[in-house]
């Protein structure tokens, strides 16, 4: 029976979020390693895959692994590992639905509406709307809940459909825009972006409610960099596409982008 030393392993990993996930994942290796089953993580964003696979590369003689987020380019992918001797592995442990979009639906609508079903976060991956259906990806273990429970999307009713893949990835639309701020600090980032107070935001910031390229960030003195992505929970996220220029009074004009 292999035990792993799981502190030994995660110590260089300093948020408590990030511990847990990634204890989860050392999880699934014993699983291989003590019952040789295939077997998958939950949903993971890019920081946390990051972490993840720096622990799994540590039994790369041992377990194999792959990645998959339902689609080519996906953000949030589940990871498949597997016994070193197997070959060929069925990937079969995450379903597609689409719905008929609908102008007004929009994609915190649809994360809201699953999770008010009571699903965990990390049960469900990308979702992307184009003008035609609205799609999303869950581990299939919850698919047979969602296709009974899931009606509505906000206040409108939807048709849920399975489908086995998508054949034309919908393409993103970006709305472009210039904030002013007196420095990049994340806390004067965060205010402007939501139209609130510096204190709120830096409340927002302490309180874990915001995420640079994914990683909590508790620091509002955090100076943020051109191409980070930016999430406030709430209130949506954005990329920082450049540093513009400053204006006469030594504000910086940053040219920001967020999805439709």
């Amino acid at each position: 029976m292999v035990n792993i030393d799981r502190d030994k392993l995660i110590g260089h990993i300093n948020n408590l979020e990030d511990k847990e996930e990634i204890k989860r994942v050392i999880d699934k290796v014993e699983i291989v390693l003590n019952r040789y089953l295939i077997t998958s993580t939950d949903f993971l964003n890019p920081h946390e895959l990051n972490l993840a696979i720096s622990v799994l590369n540590r039994f790369k003689n041992e377990v194999f692994f792959e990645i998959d987020g339902g689609y080519y380019g996906a953000e949030n992918c589940i990871i498949y590992l597997y016994p070193h001797y197997e070959l060929n592995i069925p990937k079969r442990d995450i379903d597609i639905f689409r719905f008929d979009s609908n102008s007004t639906i929009k994609h915190s609508d649809v994360l809201g509406s699953l999770l008010g079903l009571g699903i965990e976060r990390k049960k469900i991956g990308d979702i992307l709307i184009d003008k035609k259906y609205t799609y999303f990806f869950v581990k299939n273990e919850i698919s047979n809940f969602i296709e009974i429970s899931l009606n509505k999307i906000s206040k409108y009713n939807i048709s849920l459909e399975p489908v086995e893949k998508i054949s034309t990835l919908p393409k993103k639309e970006y709305i472009y825009k210039n904030i002013f701020v007196a420095s990049p600090r994340i806390d004067n980032i965060v205010s402007s972006f939501c139209n609130v107070s510096r204190s709120v935001a830096k409340d927002k910031i302490k309180s874990g409610d915001v995420k640079v390229n994914f990683a909590v960030e508790y620091r509002p003195h955090f100076e943020v960099n051109a191409k980070d992505l930016i999430s406030v929970r709430k209130f949506g996220r954005f990329r920082i596409e450049e540093f513009k220029r400053k204006t006469k009074k030594g504000n910086i004009v940053l040219s920001i982008k967020y999805n439709k």
